[in-house]
């Protein structure tokens, strides 16, 4: 258990393993005859047992012996499994948790270089609303350093947060609307206010949808649905499009690329991520379990 097994057999040394496994169960055959046959067969009540040949001997006195090496070896390899487990466990969660962060750092500033571009729109439009939009981007900014960076947020902080999000975007755009509400379906009326999620999982949704609502000719609107179940959340985003889509809203997508590893990651399997894509509009449909 604690020389052979992790210097030779953990080593892939099998040949040598095997010989010294032999060789050991031979010695102590021979040392157990020994002692037998010197110290206690005067005390023997039972007559010996006289074998026909001496291989038919061994195998019979060894079969003690080669249970309990392989007993003692299997307990070796199954503590040796329990370990290996433990630690890719181990990586495997600091891997994903790295990844997480990642995402989320990249999510992060793609956000931000929306909110900067709405400044610099306004700065040369409505000095006014240009000044409006830095102190909204002041509230902007201490909810990323503070509360976005715990591992959970209130659902309310992150829906005030994407309403403040839509806000500027009306005001940097008089031809676009927006429709925000909360639907509590659930048994407890206070669960609402109780429930919490992993921040930033929506902000890629709403910026889709501000981004291919963009219509020169028509005025565009956003809807964004929250709706909270017994053991279930399910958000709508949902925008008008354009009749000829504007090449500069085609870019980007990585928000919402990593979301969706995000949600890999956070739920596993337990989340379903619905999108419909036609000429008249766009619709996001995310189902979480709470």
């Amino acid at each position: 258990m604690y020389i052979l097994v992790p210097k030779l057999l953990f080593r892939e040394k099998y040949f040598t393993y095997l010989f010294t496994l032999v060789s050991i169960i031979t010695c102590g055959f021979l040392l157990m005859k020994q002692i037998d046959i010197n110290f206690f067969e005067p005390y023997r009540i039972v007559k010996r047992r006289v074998f026909s040949s001496f291989f038919r001997e061994i195998l019979t006195a060894t079969n003690l012996l080669t249970i309990l090496v392989f007993a003692f070896t299997s307990i070796k390899l199954f503590q040796q499994w329990a370990r290996d487990t433990e630690r890719i466990n181990e990586l495997e969660k600091n891997s994903l948790q790295l990844e997480l962060k990642e995402l989320k750092n990249q999510i992060n500033p793609h956000f931000l270089f929306n909110m900067l571009n709405n400044v610099n729109v306004l700065v040369k439009t409505d000095a006014e609303k240009a000044s409006m939009t830095i102190l909204k981007l002041y509230d902007f900014l201490r909810y990323q350093l503070y509360d976005n960076n715990q591992d959970s947020v209130l659902l309310l902080s992150e829906i005030r947060f994407l309403n403040d999000f839509m806000e500027l975007e009306k005001m940097r755009r008089d031809d676009f609307s927006f429709e925000l509400s909360i639907e509590n379906k659930s048994d407890n009326e206070e669960l609402l206010s109780q429930l919490v999620l992993p921040p930033n999982l929506f902000i890629p949704f709403i910026e889709n949808a501000i981004k291919h609502s963009v219509d020169l000719d028509n005025h565009s609107k956003a809807t964004i649905i929250f709706q909270i179940f017994n053991n279930q959340l399910v958000f709508i985003s949902y925008n008008t499009k354009p009749e000829e889509p504007i090449e500069e809203s085609q870019k980007g997508g990585l928000g919402l690329a990593n979301v969706k590893r995000r949600l890999e990651l956070l739920y596993g399997n337990n989340f379903t991520l619905k999108i419909e894509d036609n000429d008249k509009n766009y619709t996001a449909t995310l189902t979480l379990p709470i």
